[in-house]
This record gives structure tokens, C-alpha cells and sequence, in this order.
């Protein structure tokens, strides 16, 4: 007799634990609910001196879209994929993710586009260019260290200066250096560096990575002898020399 109850036994428990366990998640959620919004964090995925987008920023956004702000607003009349939705129209917004927990904290994580250049036309508005190509406004956001571009700006000419600006970030020396990146008239791509009165032809996108090399090593081995402000113009255009001036 004991052996048929047995399994009875076990589904009644099974039951009650179920039965329980959405109770104590009823209970939760109406807690979470009456909870008020006590803390807000902002996290952002880019690197201080990369972010377009700030903790700052991020709020004084959220004053203007809620008047008095989100602070002391309990969770029944917070919209999670409102804020999301009006975080992720920024231009410089990846992706935005917003949760609220138990303790009253609300917090925003931010993946942002990654500038590689800051684009200053002789006409028009200054804008950003991110890795993945989108142009962010420079109005909205605040101010990334990346190389501003400026100088003879056509539209094949900005696919140009991006892909060497992509590289130069991706070469620990060459974004330690540079500071600007110019187009003359003659269509050469030129690296004003952070060294005063120098600049640096490196002519069109073709073995960039080489010239790079060839400039480090040039660098090192070469100018550390004689000093970095030698030379007005560095010219590495020409394939297996360096032209100096």
C-alpha cells in the first residue's frame, strides 16, 4: 500500500512546490512593481577618450524625455523598451539594453558605435565616421579623440582617409602619433602628426601597413639620432624609399 502512494505523494509535492514557486514570483513581481527607482547606472562599452556618448549626456536625455526625471518613479510606470527604444535612436547608439532589479537601481548599458575620424568639410557640418561607416553628428555627442580629417573631401576621397584612419588606430605607434589627416589637392593622403610644424605624405591606401613600418623604423633608428623636428616633410609615397625635407 505504501509503494502506490508513493508516486501520489511525490506529484502532490510536486504540485505545492510549483504552486509555491509562482506564488513567490506573483509576490515578486507586485514588490518590483511598487519598487521605486532609487539609483540610476549607466554603463558605456567604448573607451573614455572614444565615447560619444556619456554618463552625462545619457541623463540630461533622459530630463528632457521625462520631466523631473526617472528617479523616485516606481516601476509600474517605468517602460523598459521606451527608454531602450529612445536611447538607441541616438546616432551614436549601437545598442541599448535597460533593466530594473529588486534594489531600485535602473540600469542603461550602452554598446556605442567606435569613431575612427572626425570629419570637418570646408562646407557643411562637422560629423564622426564610425567603424561600421555611419556618420554620427557631431551636435548630439560629446567630443571623441580620433584624427580630424579635413582638406579636399569627395566622397571616394572620405573612403580613402577612412581606410587609412582604421588603420592608424589599429597601430599603437600611428595613433599615438597622429593627430590629422589631410587631403591636398593632389589627392595625397597626409598625416599631420603631433609633432609641430611636420607632416607626413603617405599618397593613396595602397601598403599602408609597410609605410607604417617603414616610418616607425625610420623613426627609431633615424630621427632618435638626429631629433623628430629634423624635417618639415616625411614622404612615403614612393615604394622602398622615404623622401625627406
Amino acid at each position: 500500500m505504501a509503494t502506490k502512494r508513493n508516486p501520489y505523494i511525490r506529484k502532490v509535492l510536486y504540485l505545492i512546490s510549483v504552486v509555491l514557486l509562482i506564488t513567490l514570483f506573483m509576490v515578486l513581481k507586485q514588490n518590483q512593481n511598487k519598487q521605486i527607482c532609487e539609483k540610476i547606472t549607466i554603463e558605456i562599452d567604448a573607451p573614455v577618450e572614444k565615447q560619444l556618448v556619456t554618463e552625462r549626456l545619457i541623463n540630461n536625455q533622459i530630463n528632457k524625455w521625462y520631466v523631473g526625471g526617472l528617479l523616485g518613479v516606481s516601476q509600474s510606470n517605468l517602460s523598459l523598451p521606451t527608454i531602450e527604444k529612445r536611447i538607441q535612436q541616438m546616432p551614436s547608439v549601437k545598442k541599448a539594453e535597460v533593466s530594473f532589479d529588486l534594489r531600485g537601481e535602473l540600469l542603461i548599458e550602452i554598446q556605442q558605435r567606435m569613431p575612427v575620424m572626425r570629419v570637418i568639410p570646408t562646407y557643411g557640418t562637422s560629423y564622426y565616421v564610425a567603424k561600421d561607416f555611419t556618420q554620427i553628428p557631431v551636435s548630439a555627442t560629446e567630443v571623441a579623440r580620433v584624427p580630424i580629417v579635413n582638406g579636399n573631401l569627395t566622397k571616394s576621397m572620405i573612403k580613402k582617409v577612412y581606410t587609412l584612419s582604421t588603420y592608424v588606430q589599429e597601430n599603437e605607434f600611428m595613433e599615438a602619433l597622429t593627430e590629422q589627416i589631410f587631403v591636398d589637392n593632389n589627392n595625397d593622403l597626409i598625416i599631420i602628426p603631433k609633432i609641430k610644424n611636420q607632416r607626413i605624405v603617405i599618397g593613396d591606401t595602397t601598403l599602408i601597413p609597410e609605410k607604417f613600418d617603414k616610418l616607425a623604423l625610420f623613426y627609431q633608428e633615424g630621427l632618435n639620432h638626429i631629433g623628430w623636428g629634423k624635417y618639415h616633410t616625411i614622404n612615403l609615397k614612393y615604394k622602398n624609399q622615404i623622401v625627406c625635407k
